[in-house]
């Protein structure tokens, strides 16, 4: 396995101050490749020992053999033109997050949620802060196909709401960390009332991948750069935006939305009269 998703992956379960050296690592690959264990170790502000004992968790014999994984195995982002460095970096940080999605996503587990979806009763989206814009612009777009879809973005209503719903239902519950303990605690609610519980998550060994029926996977856009503005949203917002153009293959589906977008045109024309 590449370093990088090694360490990634192995996130969760490592110790508060470990982790600090993963971010870093995560973030800053390069930088960490020059860097000395003693460098390393102040910049992040742990001890050597927390850095030996993190490498060896990676199934590294030490640092140095560590650094010599990391050089082998990742593959250089490009660095941005003097031209327009800004823009050029900002690029290189959501190719990387799309890139690293689009290698993690299982088409034929898609094509379950999708089907899970076209037939369900009703379908409510949890979403906890910046999650939940993304569950709300997600309830629009099946509401505009015809679909009964509901966002719940708050605690208590998630709470509420798990506790009514039925077998026919389903959950599509968004959180990039995986452990967001309110909206994991509903999901398993609802999934004990029978529902199926679709989520998508950047951690694999996360709470919400465990107990999702139908999990789905995607790169957690906090990895790339925590010292920049990146859309911690942009790969869920990826994986969503293939979940509904395969809805779109509908007919049904398609000629409801193109239904609604007529009627948006209209009222606006009106509007304007």
């Amino acid at each position: 396995m590449n370093i990088l998703k090694l360490v990634e992956e192995q996130l969760p379960m490592l110790s508060r101050q470990e982790r600090k050296v993963a971010i870093q690592v995560i973030q800053n690959p390069s930088d960490v490749q020059k860097m000395s264990i003693t460098t390393l170790a102040k910049k992040v502000g742990v001890s050597n020992a927390t850095i030996t004992r993190f490498v060896k968790k990676m199934n590294c014999h030490d640092f140095y053999d560590f650094k010599l994984q990391l050089a082998s195995e990742r593959q250089a982002a490009p660095k941005p033109s003097a031209k327009n460095s800004i823009a050029d970096e900002v690029y290189s940080f959501y190719r990387n997050v799309l890139s690293d999605t689009w290698e993690r996503l299982d088409t034929d587990q898609l094509k379950k949620v999708v089907n899970l979806i076209s037939n369900c009763h009703r379908i409510y989206i949890f979403g906890i802060g910046s999650s939940g814009y993304t569950a709300q612009e997600m309830t629009q777009r099946l509401i505009r196909m015809g679909i009964a879809a509901f966002s719940m973005t708050e605690s208590h209503i998630m709470y509420i709401t798990s506790g009514i719903i039925g077998k026919d239902d389903v959950v599509l519950a968004l959180s990039s960390s995986g452990s967001t303990t309110d909206l994991n605690k509903a999901a398993e609610i609802a999934q004990k009332n029978g529902a199926k519980v679709v989520g998508i998550t950047g951690f694999e060994k996360s709470k919400l991948y465990e107990l999702s029926d139908y999990p789905i996977l995607v790169k957690n856009s906090n990895f790339v750069d925590n010292t920049r503005f990146i859309n911690s949203q942009f790969a869920i917002t990826y994986a969503l935006d293939i979940i509904t153009t395969m809805l779109l293959e509908n007919e049904t589906f398609s000629k409801r939305l193109s239904h609604t977008v007529e009627l948006v045109m209209e009222n606006k024309f009106h509007s304007n009269n």
